[in-house]
């Protein structure tokens, strides 16, 4: 069974509840809303607990800034790029790296659903489409 836009929207609200003032999940938090959804047992229970899940999802992503990497970067140059998000999208970040070879050179971040790109594979890209 679908949930109407209250339902939704009252997931949506449960999922902001579990954060702290910093845009983080915490663990507190979510078992208070769960406790007090078991002991209300609101009609719908099984579809309203999967939006909930879906939108602390939605609110994890927005809190990882996952950086790609063809090779080596400096921890501290991680860190600066991490503050530098973190001020920009008004949250604290958990950050993240995974090597890509297929960048070649440069960095892709992604925080949410944004993705910067300064990568050789890219620029290279970009490059191919305007000679075609």
């Amino acid at each position: 069974m679908t949930l109407d836009r209250k339902h939704k929207d009252f997931a949506k609200k449960l999922a902001r509840l579990s954060l702290t003032p910093g845009g983080q999940i915490e663990a507190s938090r979510v078992d208070a809303v769960l406790t007090s959804l078991r002991s209300q047992k609101p009609r719908l229970l099984r579809p309203l607990l999967k939006a909930y899940l879906h939108y602390l999802q939605i609110e994890d992503r927005r809190s990882r800034l996952l950086i790609e990497h063809a090779g080596a970067v400096a921890p501290a140059e991680l860190e600066a790029l991490r503050a530098k998000f973190a001020k920009q999208y008004r949250r604290e970040l958990r950050l993240e790296t995974r090597e890509n070879a297929a960048l070649l050179a440069g960095l892709r971040m992604s925080i949410g659903d944004d993705i910067y790109e300064t990568s050789a594979a890219n620029r290279l890209t970009a490059l191919e489409n305007a000679l075609a």
